[in-house]
């Protein structure tokens, strides 16, 4: 393969990278500001309790607001009604301790949830009962049969309960896992498109550039190397939900470094595309901007692939890159080494 072919597909996918790193960056402070895994940790245990219909009462933009300025209301379980068990278990002292005034937690390890959830159940309906009578008293037949059929033919106390509540709660979290990263991908297409039109990252002109400039190719691509090399643009392992997260000072020195590694490209306003199309009439202008937007959109394609897809990518090319016929060596020398054995000679053998 042709090096200025990879030249130009490591320049692209550095860009892609730096790109990446911030939009995965902001998308962490968004997630962290407005509480969005404690939401959707709410709602996953909502739908482990078979109450989802109490989902509606927690969504809007008011109560996001009311989670982005720590209101205690911004989380009200009491909407949720009287008889929710969802409300009464993530109410519970064990829970609530977990997270600051005014925020729920963001990780709930199963252990500590199955505790509050079996505490709640003998407060409400006294101890000493069998698990079956327990949940009987909930009356939600959803959870019952769940639950039920977890601890299966094995003994119905209050210990197998709480262990039947850990492995169900365990296997929702894992579902809850794919949701934030459906939604986190869609967050990080749109935090990219902003960034892309923002910053006038046009993959399309970006990608000209590069194939047209060899010498300027080359030269992004040694210096990539070096970069990779240094171990400075090391992906962060995104926190899922149902784990802890980082905080808000790690996350903005992260965009930081990443702002200045994209002003390192030759990216940003003011642009060669629209130069003299205006005074070319409407059609030019309209015309450019489209050829803008669709490289506005790849860009924002592009990081939603997340920058472990792109710092793989990178390591990739750079060892296809770095690889080619190997310069003739001539063969090392052979040394063999003599061993020189005592002489035997007058040493007369003994009769035993």
């Amino acid at each position: 393969m042709s090096s200025h072919y990879l030249d130009v597909a490591i320049g692209l996918s550095y860009t892609f990278l730096a790109v990446s790193l911030l939009c995965s960056a902001t998308r962490e402070a968004i997630a962290s500001l407005f509480q969005t895994r404690a939401k959707i940790l709410v709602d996953g245990v909502l739908t482990m309790l078979h109450e989802p219909a109490g989902k509606s009462h927690l969504r809007g933009i008011i109560p996001s607001i009311k989670r982005f300025l720590r209101l205690d209301s911004g989380f009200n379980l009491a909407k949720l009604g009287p008889h929710s068990l969802s409300a009464e278990v993530m109410t519970h002292p064990l829970i609530t301790g977990l997270a600051q005034q005014g925020r729920m937690p963001s990780y709930i390890p199963s252990a500590i949830f199955a505790r509050a959830f079996v505490s709640t159940l003998t407060a409400k309906y006294g101890k000493g009962q069998a698990a079956a009578l327990l949940l009987a008293n909930v009356g939600n037949e959803g959870l019952s049969r769940t639950l039920l059929a977890i601890m299966g033919e094995g003994p119905d106390d209050v210990a197998a309960l709480e262990n039947a509540v850990r492995i169900w709660y365990d296997t929702v979290m894992d579902r809850i896992t794919g949701w934030y990263k459906r939604r986190s991908q869609l967050v990080l297409f749109c935090v990219g498109l902003f960034y892309a039109g923002a910053m006038n990252i046009d993959a399309l002109q970006l990608s000209q550039r590069l194939w047209r400039d060899e010498a300027f190719a080359t030269r992004t691509a040694q210096q990539v190397g070096d970069t990779m090399a240094g171990g400075s643009m090391k992906p962060t392992a995104a926190a899922a939900a149902g784990t802890p997260a980082a905080t808000a000072l790690s996350q903005a020195a992260e965009a930081k470094k990443d702002v200045q590694a994209l002003q390192a490209l030759p990216i940003g306003w003011s642009s060669s595309r629209f130069v003299g199309t205006w005074d070319q009439g409407v059609g030019a202008f309209t015309a450019a901007l489209m050829f803008a937007l669709m490289g506005w959109i790849i860009t924002a394609f592009a990081s939603s692939l997340g920058a472990p897809f792109w710092f793989d990518g990178i390591g990739w090319l750079l060892a296809l890159r770095g690889s080619g016929a190997k310069p003739a060596t001539e063969p090392a020398p052979v040394v063999i080494e003599t061993i020189t054995l005592p002489s035997l000679n007058g040493v007369k053998p003994t009769n035993g």
